[in-house]
């Protein structure tokens, strides 16, 4: 018998590649084809990870620069007395460099709020103004990020009262805040009080809404609402609105009559 001579290095190598998948009818790529697909797959989850992270961070500074100041702000915005102006300022800068970071209109209609209870503590009108001023910058950039925010018109509205209440932008900005959450318990006082003081301004389908939150505030306290009224000189707007409630409105006029 004749044996053949044993093949060559060149043509084992090359045997080995054509037969790497004897039974499955095809031949497998060799090592060295595979390694730019392996490399191209680490490239791109590698950028994925990169991407993931960069996606994070932010969040992350976000987040802990709002540790404290959240809560710090919310008491400002709800009349906090016991909070320092240091406090209050030190809430709003936290707000602001969030705001850096990403957009949300919850966090601007928070720093609005916030600007807002500085400038009620504020006695130099020139601070009161500039407070005003960005109080009234940051409600409009939580409207342009969420249109029907039930908060921000309120306090753009409040805001532009003190600024300059002809100005159409607040006759807008009190109307709309009335329409978009005419039953948010958020600012209700404050809706209110704006509604009776500028009654004769604002339209009949804002009147209607503006009656509805009368008569909700009637119904928690008669007592604050006759103050109010005074304060605001709304007292036609609360009659009208408790025009079909003649025991509510009993009530109302006598504690009216007797305030001082």
């Amino acid at each position: 018998m004749k044996l053949s001579p044993p093949s060559t290095p060149i043509e084992i190598d090359a045997e080995t590649r054509e037969k790497a998948f004897p039974g499955l009818g095809f031949t497998g790529p060799d090592r060295d084809r595979r390694r730019p697909a392996r490399l191209i797959v680490a490239v791109m989850a590698t950028l994925g990870g990169v991407l993931l992270l960069a996606l994070a961070i932010p969040r992350l500074f976000s987040a802990i620069e709002l540790l404290d100041a959240r809560d710090i702000a919310e008491r400002a915005a709800g009349e906090e007395s016991k909070l320092t102006g240091q406090q209050i300022e030190s809430a709003a800068t936290a707000l602001q460099h969030a705001l850096e970071w990403q957009n949300d209109a919850d966090l601007e209609a928070l720093l609005a709020a916030t600007r807002l209870a500085q400038a009620a503590r504020t006695d130099v009108p020139a601070r009161v103004a500039e407070r005003l001023v960005q109080a009234s910058e940051a409600a409009k950039r939580a409207i342009r990020l969420s249109p029907a925010h039930p908060t921000a018109w309120t306090l753009l509205a409040m805001a532009q009262q003190d600024l300059n209440p002809r100005d159409p932008l607040f006759l807008n900005a009190l109307q709309r805040a009335i329409a978009v959450a005419p039953y948010d318990p958020r600012y209700l006082a404050q809706r209110v009080e704006l509604a009776c003081r500028y009654w004769h301004r604002i339209d009949e389908p804002t009147r209607q809404l503006a009656m509805a939150e009368i008569r909700i505030l009637a119904g928690r306290d008669l007592r604050g609402l006759a103050a109010m009224a005074k304060r605001s000189y709304g007292l036609q707007a609360v009659r009208d609105a408790l025009a079909n409630d003649s025991a509510m409105l009993e009530r109302f006029d006598a504690i009216y009559i007797a305030l001082p």
